[in-house]
């Protein structure tokens, strides 16, 4: 459906507003990037959390409540602040492991949503020198625009994931080791990368053919799940293996699978769903 110019217009306008205060966040991050800082656990051993983290997320807040006033911000640091009815869910940086250790892939992640669909998103990478953004006419990597591709067989597909990590082995056990082997046995490639927004963002703009993650939050995935389907990916939601493609509520659940075209994956669908809903893999292939 081809949006009304009003649509349009907002669309644009808030993708413009990401686009710079994701910009004033990467430009911080990029100079205080592979220099000395302070790392603190925040969920466990494999939680992260930098002071950098809290700094551009606070540059982030700051930008976005200035340029639309009024306006909700749902952040990873700072929780969920403000009242009305354009909601920015933002990530300070996603991958703090991959960005104290000194390696590039991480980004900052930001999205727009109004009444709870979003319309834009911006996935600012300055360690990799590229900026993905993406309002209702489509998705740019550095201003050039960018598709998902299609590839219809899962053993020609590249998966990218962060998984399994220690949260999956605590709560799957072997199960989580299990899933693993079957994916890297049904797909051509399957990569860990670190960083769930940025495994969106691959598959957005056709360098990956799917992703996904077992526990996130709206801040990790809302701008990349948008950034999919505007290309005629998919991005399916999940809980307890109910799987919800709906746009204004996929993004809040807490496992999902992303494709890049309309294209089932039924290895990937699987394992999300059987290890959401019970926790464990059937045994039959």
């Amino acid at each position: 459906m081809t949006p009304s110019p009003a649509v349009r217009d907002e669309s644009v306008r808030l993708r413009e507003v990401a686009e710079h205060a994701g910009g004033l966040a990467a430009a911080y991050l990029v100079d205080v990037f592979r220099r000395p800082m302070e790392v603190e656990l925040k969920g466990g051993p494999h939680d992260l959390v930098t002071e950098h983290d809290h700094a551009s997320e606070a540059i982030l807040r700051a930008a976005l409540t200035d340029a639309v006033p009024g306006s909700v911000v749902v952040g990873e640091e700072g929780g969920t602040t403000g009242a009305g009815r354009v909601t920015w869910h933002v990530d300070p940086i996603d991958g703090t492991v991959n960005f104290s250790h000194g390696l590039p892939f991480w980004c900052v992640s930001v999205a727009a949503a109004v009444d709870d669909v979003v319309v834009a998103g911006v996935i600012a990478a300055p360690a990799l020198g590229e900026v993905y953004a993406a309002d209702v006419t489509g998705v740019t990597v550095n201003g050039t625009p960018a598709r998902p591709r299609r590839v219809e067989r899962e053993i020609d597909a590249l998966v990218l994931s962060t998984f399994p990590r220690g949260v999956d082995l605590v709560t799957f056990g072997e199960d989580a080791l299990t899933a693993s082997g079957r994916l890297v046995g049904a797909y051509g490639a399957v990569r860990t990368l670190g960083s769930g927004a940025l495994g969106l963002a691959q598959v957005a703009t056709g360098r990956a053919d799917a992703t996904f993650d077992l526990h996130t939050n709206s801040w990790d995935v809302a701008a990349g799940a948008f950034m999919v389907r505007l290309g005629g990916g998919r991005y399916l939601g999940c809980d307890g293996g109910r799987v919800d493609e709906e746009p204004g509520t996929s993004y809040r659940h807490r496992a999902y699978w992303a494709t890049a075209a309309d294209v089932e994956h039924p290895t990937l669908r699987r394992v999300v769903t059987e290890l959401t809903a019970t926790g464990r893999l059937s045994t039959t292939s």
